[in-house]
């Protein structure tokens, strides 16, 4: 399969799988991703979802060969549709009630950059190499990575590596604030494995409604978060967990 799934004691694995194209995106791996998403709310036995990338690379991007070939007689309305349709997968990252965590072993670049941008938090290797991508293609983005960039590093940052797509290491990206955690290659699997446990071991309840606030924050007013927050304590308060 281009995408491997793969569930254990209350993790959800989304694996991209095509090491020999660097684990770039195909529509039909996007289709995947749009139902393994949806699906992930309705699953009551889910802690977390980690997304990453078989061999050298997370994701080098949209197939944009792909791409091509499957709209080769769509109007530009139709292909814009159609794009958007399959953007929905970053919503679904960043809005599922479920935290969701990039591990980064190799090259994110372009729609692949903005799907770890997406993800709540992301755990580097130390090979790992993040670029926008798309001003060396010709393109202005898609994916939500202009809006997940901005939020996370800064606007002015955010403008360079849009406008240079300059290539930035792990370190870099450390520094950015744009990863959580970057290791070594040789620690990479272990220290995945301690983030997983932790989210085993965290009330699932408490998490849904702490990610909800924090989406909340990025938009809403102080009184209606402060609401909300009121709401989501009292709900916590009559749980089995707390």
């Amino acid at each position: 399969d281009n995408v491997i799934i793969k569930e254990k004691n209350g993790i959800l694995d989304i694996i991209f799988n095509r090491p020999d194209r660097k684990n770039a995106i195909n529509r039909d791996m996007f289709e995947k991703l749009l139902n393994i998403l949806k699906d992930s709310q309705s699953n009551p036995n889910l802690k977390a979802i980690f997304l990453s990338g078989t061999g050298d690379a997370f994701s080098a991007g949209g197939d944009v060969k792909d791409m091509a070939q499957s709209n080769d007689n769509a109007t530009l309305q139709q292909k814009t549709i159609s794009l958007r349709r399959i953007m929905e997968v970053s919503k679904l990252l960043h809005e599922n009630s479920l935290p969701t965590i990039a591990v980064v072993n190799g090259v994110a670049a372009g729609a692949g950059l903005a799907l770890a941008l997406a993800c709540d938090m992301r755990i580097a290797s130390e090979k790992a190499r993040f670029t926008t991508a798309f001003s060396k293609v010709g393109f202005s983005g898609d994916f939500g990575g202009s809006f997940f960039l901005t939020k996370i590093i800064g606007t002015a940052k955010a403008r360079e590596l849009y406008y240079f797509s300059d290539i930035i290491d792990a370190d870099t990206a450390f520094q950015l604030n744009l990863v959580n955690f970057y290791k070594k290659d040789e620690e990479m699997d272990e220290f995945t494995d301690f983030i997983k446990d932790k989210f085993r071991n965290l009330p699932p309840i408490a998490i849904k409604y702490m990610k909800q606030n924090l989406n909340n924050a990025e938009s809403q007013d102080l009184d209606s978060l402060l609401n909300d927050e009121a709401t989501f304590m009292m709900i916590c308060s009559e749980t089995e967990d707390h």
